[in-house]
């Protein structure tokens, strides 16, 4: 039994224990299109679920996650199962209309006959989790960022590849390999290599970018006193670009944005110095070291929006999410169409 099958079958049994009902599963159902981990029916209340069970939720994968399942579910009744849920993600999850369950018990469902709310159970001690294939391990993040911003660059020689994703030549070898044995990378024979599942990859890369990649560049938190800083300051001539809500207000002029972000390279000082940043670990700006190394976007101030996509989604915020959708639909489609 793999793990997924396993976490579903717990938070099943908890299910059942709360509620005295019974829930029928059926694991990978065929003519399953969008992915489906499992359905769950529910006889006594004549009610159908879709499941999709992830193994871990935090606050930095929950973004993607929801927009995740709001993508590919958008018309039928989902339901999130996994390991444990915190008291603090079960209330934003509810107030985000998505359904979820977990293995100590913890559940939202609002169906038919039916309102469940159940939050602050403890879990289990959960055991290690194995480290994540190489291809999203830190190197091999930077790699899938570079192959999803620029079409075509799977072609190009290692050398190439290493370059634009600012890694070891064989840090990219490595990469490569997985990225193939995961099926996101096909050799074409005459036609060379092709990046391929694109979209699913893109989602995999936001969690494991939240999790794993942007955590070891954060460079600092500061506070900036003039909230419209950004209008009128070209942070490119010290070869800086905006992402998060900042960029994210440029790109779609539906956020104000309240928190920025501001990617750099060696240029911290100066950076600092010219917007007058002062030292805050609660100030409104946060300085990411810059992971790559080929032009962003055609807005010369900012990341190239799939950067600005999982920004947004890693903060958890309801409102950020919801112009990530925005974002996504706008901007990021063109990167993930499968030819």
């Amino acid at each position: 039994m793999n793990k997924e099958r396993k976490i579903l079958k717990e938070a099943l049994e908890q299910f059942e224990k709360l509620t005295g009902l019974k829930a029928d599963t059926e694991w990978n159902p065929g003519n399953n299109d969008k992915g489906i981990d499992a359905i769950i029916t529910i006889p006594k209340l004549k009610f159908k679920l879709y499941a999709e069970v992830k193994l871990n939720l935090t606050n930095q994968t929950m973004g993607g996650i929801v927009h995740m399942l709001n993508d590919l579910y958008a018309e039928e009744k989902v339901i999130l199962i996994t390991r444990y849920v915190t008291p603090q993600l079960a209330d934003r999850l509810k107030e985000l209309k998505v359904f979820f369950l977990d293995t100590a018990g913890n559940m939202y469902i609002n169906i038919p006959d039916m309102l469940l709310f159940v939050k602050g159970n403890k879990t289990k001690m959960l055991p290690p989790e194995e480290k994540p294939v190489r291809a999203f391990q830190p190197a091999g993040l930077q790699l899938i960022y570079a192959l999803l911003c620029n079409p075509g660059l799977e072609n190009k020689p290692y050398r190439t590849m290493a370059e634009k994703a600012n890694i070891a030549n064989g840090a990219v070898a490595l990469a490569i390999k997985d990225l193939k044995k995961l099926q996101y990378l096909v050799d074409m024979r005459e036609k060379g290599r092709k990046l391929k599942n694109k979209k699913e990859l893109l989602q995999r890369w936001v969690n494991q970018y939240a999790e794993l990649l942007r955590p070891k560049l954060f460079e600092g938190r500061y506070k900036v006193e003039d909230k419209d800083w950004w209008k009128n300051q070209d942070i490119t001539k010290y070869n800086a670009r905006l992402g998060g809500e900042t960029a994210a207000a440029m790109l779609t002029k539906y956020l104000k944005p309240e928190e920025h972000t501001i990617y750099i390279d060696d240029n911290k000082g100066k950076i600092v110095l010219q917007l007058r940043l002062k030292n805050d670990p609660k100030g409104n700006v946060e300085l990411v070291k810059k992971f790559w190394n080929f032009n962003d976007t055609k807005e010369k101030n900012i990341v190239n929006p799939i950067l600005v996509y999982a920004d947004l989604l890693a903060t958890g915020n309801n409102r950020n999410i919801e112009t990530a959708k925005i974002i996504y639909e706008q901007e990021i489609i063109q990167y993930i169409r499968e030819d």
